[in-house]
């Protein structure tokens, strides 16, 4: 078999987004079910996998019957790993904070803050650092959620970090 470079790069992009999707459905699948209140979904990079993963059907629509076994598992790959990251929401939950698939439990958590937006109530979240090296490094994590959901959000950060609430500096732009 002669594989030309368009078929190596369906392979190498298949593989790499299948390679993402592997981790992702096993962090989807451990904390499935643990976000009582769920951000806004439409982030960024939400936005950035879905049109990945529109341009790749978009592009079995163009290339109609010409497909190769490489095209579909490069197209197959593709919305599989969208799909997956699709479903794996950030949010707040009884053990702690979702951020990136990963859990932070609420200990680790060290200082919040929150801050009503036009359409949002961001928080913001100061973590103590996993580096042993440098124990001084927090990393800080924002989540935009709903308004709606606003109270309910409010008092569960009051329950389960209680006197963790700090007015944070906001960086201005």
């Amino acid at each position: 078999m002669n594989l030309g470079l368009n078929d190596i790069i369906n392979i190498v992009i298949g593989v790499v987004f299948i390679g993402l999707s592997i981790p992702l459905f096993f962090r989807w699948k451990k904390l499935n079910g643990k976000v009582i209140i769920a951000d806004q979904q439409w982030s960024t990079m939400r936005i950035l996998f879905l049109v990945v993963g529109v341009l790749s059907v978009l592009s079995m629509f163009t290339q109609g019957a010409s497909m190769s076994m490489f095209d579909i598992f490069r197209l197959t790959g593709t919305i599989i790993a969208v799909s997956v990251y699709m479903v794996v929401r950030d949010g707040v939950g009884e053990d702690g904070l979702v951020t990136g698939g990963k859990m932070i439990p609420w200990s680790e958590v060290r200082a919040y803050d929150y801050e009503k937006r036009k359409n949002v109530i961001a928080v913001f979240f100061t973590v103590e650092s996993q580096n042993e090296k440098k124990p001084d490094d927090y990393r800080s994590k924002e989540l935009d959620f709903s308004l709606q959901d606003e109270e309910q959000l409010k008092r569960f950060l009051e329950t389960n970090l209680g006197r963790k609430y700090t007015r944070m500096k906001k960086n201005s732009k």
